[in-house]
C-alpha cells in the first residue's frame, strides 16, 4: 500500500506541477477563458490512463513472469530517466520554456490555439499516467489488491 502511495504521489506531483504552471500562466496573462481546455486535456489524460490500466489488468498476463516484471520496470525506468535528463538540461528554464511555448495564445484566440493547449496539457499529463500504470502494474504483478487501490 505504501509503495503504491509513493508511486502515485510522485507522478501526481509531476502532473500537478505542469498543470499548475499552465494555469498560473493563463491567470497571469488574463487568459482565464482557456482554462477549460486545460481541464479537458487533464480529464482526457486521466481517463485514458485509467483505460490503459484496465487494458493491462484485462490482458491476463502471467503474474509469475519475471521477464514481464523486469520489462515493465525497465520501460517505466526509461520514462523516469528521460524525464530526469530533460529536467537536468532545462531545469533553470523549465517554467520560462513552457511559458514561451504557451505564448502562441497571444494571437487572437481561435480553434487551433485551444486545440494546441488541450493537446499540450493532455500529453504532459498522459505521460505521467502511463508511468503510473507501468509502475503499479509491475508492482502488483497484475494482481488486483484493494490495499494498493487505497494507497
Amino acid at each position: 500500500m505504501l509503495d503504491s502511495l509513493v508511486i502515485v504521489l510522485r507522478e501526481g506531483i509531476e502532473a500537478a506541477l505542469v498543470v499548475g504552471i499552465i494555469l498560473a500562466f493563463l491567470n497571469r496573462t488574463g487568459r482565464k477563458e482557456w482554462r477549460s481546455r486545460v481541464y479537458s486535456g487533464l480529464g482526457l489524460a486521466i481517463l485514458l490512463s485509467l483505460v490503459l490500466a484496465v487494458v493491462f489488468q484485462g490482458l491476463g498476463l502471467d503474474p509469475e513472469n519475471e521477464y514481464l516484471e523486469g520489462a515493465l520496470l525497465g520501460i517505466g525506468g526509461l520514462f523516469v530517466v528521460s524525464m530526469v535528463l530533460w529536467v537536468w538540461r532545462s531545469a533553470r528554464h523549465l517554467k520560462a520554456g513552457m511559458e514561451r511555448r504557451l505564448e502562441a495564445l497571444n494571437v487572437k484566440p481561435g480553434r487551433w490555439q485551444g486545440l494546441g493547449l488541450f493537446l499540450f496539457t493532455f500529453f504532459m499529463v498522459f505521460r505521467e499516467g502511463v508511468e503510473t500504470v507501468l509502475f503499479l502494474f509491475a508492482l502488483t504483478l497484475g494482481q488486483f489488491q484493494p490495499l494498493h487501490l487505497l494507497g
